[in-house]
């Protein structure tokens, strides 16, 4: 049933709407014609797997991202070291929540001050090089005949072709996480413990 305030308006409105006027048509009048966007999408879908541009871009990413994981964009702020520089690094920390084992039991209460190295130490030696320099890459090789245990770290150049030459795995400094933890800003650079801190050697060659 209407209420009572839509009867009223259209009872206001009903002179209104009787008087009106046709004006004619002006300009042609076409039906609408556009076609449905998802069949839009689907024809030029099936277009592009009929004429190989699917296929092609597949496999266009699969290339970009092989490179990107062989050869990984260079590490923004590192440079080739022209001085010595020693300095020591702290991984000293405190939690900002508690830490439970499985069963919710507090292991460490936030607010408590951890050393990582007093739980267990580096155990080797980190070594980083810009492998696209030859005299970097031979200081890593002279050096892993003394120090075996080193590992490798590259913060530019290929990781897979230096494997290859050390017959032992390289590593590469992913969005250079370590070297920026570290405070390193030249290479070559090696990360040693020394007690309960990691002291940092930048090496000019």
């Amino acid at each position: 049933m209407l209420s009572r305030t839509v009867i009223a308006f259209i009872l206001l409105a009903a002179p209104v709407i009787s008087s009106a006027q046709s004006l004619g048509i002006h300009g042609n009048v076409y039906e609408i014609q556009e076609e449905d966007a998802v069949d839009y999408l689907k024809g030029r879908i099936a277009g592009w797997q009929k004429d190989g541009t699917v296929k092609r871009k597949q496999e266009e990413a699969k290339k970009r991202v092989l490179q990107s994981m062989l050869h990984p964009k260079p590490i923004a702020g590192i440079s080739t070291a022209t001085k010595d520089r020693v300095f020591m690094w702290d991984p000293t920390f405190v939690l900002d929540k508690n830490v439970t084992d499985g069963k919710g039991h507090i292991l460490f209460p936030a607010g408590t001050t951890i050393n990582p190295l007093q739980y267990g130490g580096l155990g080797k030696r980190l070594v980083f090089i810009d492998a696209r320099d030859r005299r970097q890459v031979e200081y890593a090789i002279k050096n892993n005949g003394s120090y075996t245990n080193d590992k490798i770290i590259l913060t530019g150049g290929s990781w897979v072709e230096l494997s290859k030459k050390l017959n032992k795995q390289v590593f590469y400094d992913q969005s250079g996480y370590l070297t920026h933890r570290f405070g390193i800003m030249h290479v070559p650079a090696i990360v040693s413990q020394d007690g309960l801190k990691l002291k940092i050697e930048e090496k000019a060659l």
